[in-house]
């Protein structure tokens, strides 16, 4: 697949979000969709993205920002590939979120997701840069800002979870957390909260 940069998207006059009802595009606009699509997506610099794709001419790249953005809003609703894909498909807010709203059909598909992050996965294996995490690192700050999360104070899970999640599923994560915590509050003699 050629790389391709996907620009903002202007709203056309077929574009889905106008076939909505006033009540309806009022509660789209104070969804969480209205802060991916503000304020995340256009943020996303898909130029580091280039060197997952052919140079030569082919057909074109389902673009870099919507693949980040979907992958990021599949975990933050704890979805599948699948999932995604069909609430992107039937949701407005999904649609909105990833500026889709335009196209007539949804280009991202459960093989799309898989096949994205198995080429960020083969790149850092090649190249030692993870892409992915680089690409959403950089909105960190942005993202503090629009969460309300004070930069100053270290979270213990954010310390953790980057180096722990690669060697554990997320059940065993889970697990370990939660066996880690029933240990603290029996060595603090808290044993009645374990209950």
């Amino acid at each position: 697949m050629a790389f391709r940069t996907n620009s903002y998207q202007q709203m056309s006059i077929q574009d889905s979000f106008n076939v909505l009802t006033p009540r309806e595009q009022k509660a789209l606009e104070k969804s969480w969709a209205k802060v991916f699509a503000e304020d995340l997506f256009p943020a996303i610099d898909e130029e580091p993205f280039w060197v997952l794709y052919s140079q030569s001419s082919s057909r074109p790249n389902t673009p870099a920002n919507i693949c980040i953005r979907a992958l990021i809003i599949k975990e933050l609703f704890g979805s599948s590939d699948d999932e995604m894909v069909e609430n992107l498909m039937l949701d407005p807010r999904y649609q909105y979120a990833l500026h889709t709203t335009s196209w007539a059909e949804q280009s991202l598909s459960n093989k799309s997701i898989s096949r994205y992050r198995r080429r960020c996965y083969d790149y850092e294996c090649s190249y030692g840069v993870d892409l992915l995490h680089d690409g959403i690192t950089s909105q960190a700050g942005k993202i503090a800002r629009i969460m309300e999360v004070m930069s100053r104070i270290k979270r213990r899970d954010s310390m953790m979870i980057t180096a722990n999640i690669r060697k554990l599923s997320r059940s065993e994560l889970l697990y370990t957390c939660v066996a880690k915590l029933v240990l603290y509050l029996h060595r603090n003699k808290q044993d009645s909260l374990v209950e």
